[in-house]
């Protein structure tokens, strides 16, 4: 029987081990304890989601890891944004494959990122780096492009992103800038970057990579905030729409992210990265070396024939010879919580499952805080508190399903509400895709 380590799997609700061990793979995990412990406090529910029992073996450090000579892992996979470094290294330790951990950096820090795409000739995006408050100066002067984005370095899920619209907005945020904070990709933010605003929609292209050749998994919309007119939150997506993979757009997408990809040096396991499709083509804004994150793969399996992990498990652990493109075979549609007022979640578990099980084209969801649970504005994806997934092909039963689910989140968590034409406006965004 075939068995993994899966490095820092702390997202996904436990997805991936759940997929693998049905397919008969004994799943291990390394948690970096000592990361765990810098991470502010978590409500019960978050500390409850990682479910210890569906693993074979826990690790808590790197020492704790049976030699190279046992034999006992076929593959080392990243659990997570947090676990790529660490998946990297581990694969490399007991020469397994994996993507080359001297060039990592390329695949965690942005900044890298956009140097890559542009050495390997590819549309980039235009950075310059401030490595602490001493650094602010130079940057300030050097720059002069508006509107900009200020961001992390190492950061994932719109966390810590600002828009600034010019000079005196982006001096502002760096003069707020928080330091050394410990990010929830259990990095330190003692790097920001400064990019240009690029318009346009944004994508996700979703792919897995065997030997250094690719298949695409996913091509996804998604729909901001911005888009939107929901204020305070411009870049968290309210809406990832699936697309088919024959689509003209999506066909770009997939071009550009596959030679992405490469220069990124990603030779093993699935890659996630998110586009926008500006004026002049498509631009990968950032990339990771791990599967989507939240619930997202699971509903693939629901809408795509040849899913991620599919994918993934054929790359790792059968045969590489059935990897091919996946085939949209179901309009799909996640819909996520954006919380515009602070309340205090007042319904049971299993009251909300039963209210969502009555929708017809419910798939799942994923919710981070229980019964009595403070909830906040939504600022990034991170502190959403609760997604929902939907695949029909009766699209008017799929969008339905949609409305009703977004109103319950409003009245439940403080969430947006748009009009009946507000609704037709997203529909349309999405049927295009569907019928062009």
């Amino acid at each position: 029987m075939p068995s993994c380590l899966i490095a820092n799997p702390v997202s996904n609700a436990n997805i991936l081990v759940r997929y693998l061990k049905e397919r008969g793979v004994d799943c291990y995990a390394i948690i970096e304890l000592d990361k765990v412990a810098r991470i502010p406090k978590l409500n019960a529910k978050k500390k409850g989601e990682f479910q210890a029992e569906l693993y074979k073996g826990i690790f808590t450090s790197e020492d704790q890891l049976p030699p190279v000579e046992s034999g006992l892992f076929d593959a080392v996979l990243a659990g997570s944004e947090n676990g790529v470094f660490l998946a990297e290294k581990l694969a490399a330790h007991y020469r397994l494959p994996g993507n080359d951990p001297a060039t990592s950096v390329r695949r965690r820090h942005k900044d890298q990122m956009q140097q890559s795409l542009a050495q390997a000739g590819l549309a980039f995006i235009p950075t310059v780096v401030v490595n602490g408050p001493a650094s602010v100066g130079r940057a300030m002067a050097e720059w002069d492009q508006y509107p900009c984005i200020l961001k992390p370095r190492s950061s994932a899920g719109g966390e810590g992103v600002q828009l600034c619209n010019n000079r005196e907005e982006l001096q502002k945020a760096l003069d707020s800038t928080s330091w050394d904070t410990f990010s929830a990709t259990w990095t330190v933010n003692d790097h920001f970057l400064i990019q240009p605003m690029i318009r346009g929609p944004e994508y996700v292209v979703d792919m897995v990579a065997c030997a250094g050749n690719y298949v695409v998994s996913a091509v996804c919309r998604y729909v901001r905030s911005d888009e939107l007119d929901i204020a305070g939150c411009d870049f968290v997506k309210k809406f990832t729409f699936m697309l088919p993979l024959d689509a003209p757009v999506s066909q770009a997408l997939s071009t550009y992210a596959k030679r992405a990809a490469k220069a990124l040096d990603i030779s093993y396991g699935a890659v996630h990265m998110e586009l926008v499709m500006g004026e002049s083509g498509p631009v990968m804004i950032e990339a990771a070396a791990r599967m989507h994150g939240t619930i997202t793969p699971k509903l693939f399996i629901e809408c795509y024939d040849s899913s991620l992990l599919e994918q993934v498990y054929e790359a790792y652990f059968g045969d590489s010879a059935n990897m091919r493109d996946a085939e949209l075979k179901s309009p799909a549609v996640v819909s996520d919580v954006i919380c515009i007022d602070s309340g205090v979640f007042s319904i049971s578990e299993p009251l909300l499952e039963q209210n969502l099980a009555q929708l017809k084209s419910f798939k799942g969801y994923v919710c981070v805080i229980g019964e009595g649970d403070e909830y906040k504005p939504t600022r990034d994806l991170i502190s959403s508190p609760m997604n929902a997934c939907f695949c029909d092909t009766d699209t008017d039963r799929l969008w339905a399903d949609v409305i009703a689910f977004d109103q319950t989140a409003e009245r439940l968590l403080g969430g947006t509400a748009f009009s009946e034409d507000g609704w037709r406006s997203i529909r349309r965004t999405y049927d295009e895709y569907l019928v062009g």
